[in-house]
């Protein structure tokens, strides 16, 4: 429920380029491919999240659509989420 009030409060998803070195130490860089450059960009959802990431980007949350989660797990210190989006207006 509180995912989809933010997609639908149309928060701006905004991003920065940062050398590697200067990445803040709680974004995490483990999940980024071995060929991500030295220079990464930092993608900001409002205040509710930021990442390093290589990949595409809605430019603000009105155009993801709708959240549901299909299914959760943990594992090995591991959570994670199983998420469908339905009604994107992105590409």
């Amino acid at each position: 429920k509180k995912v989809n009030e933010v997609i639908a409060a149309d928060v701006p998803v905004t991003y920065e380029y940062v050398h590697r070195a200067d990445v803040p130490a709680e974004i995490p860089l483990d999940k980024l491919p071995d060929v991500a450059a030295d220079t990464l960009r930092l993608v900001r959802v409002g205040y509710y999240d930021v990442c390093a990431c290589i990949g595409a980007h809605v430019e603000h949350t009105a155009q993801i659509g709708e959240f549901k989660i299909n299914s959760t797990s943990y594992k090995d210190g591991q959570f994670r989420i199983v998420f469908k989006l339905t009604g994107t207006t992105w590409e």
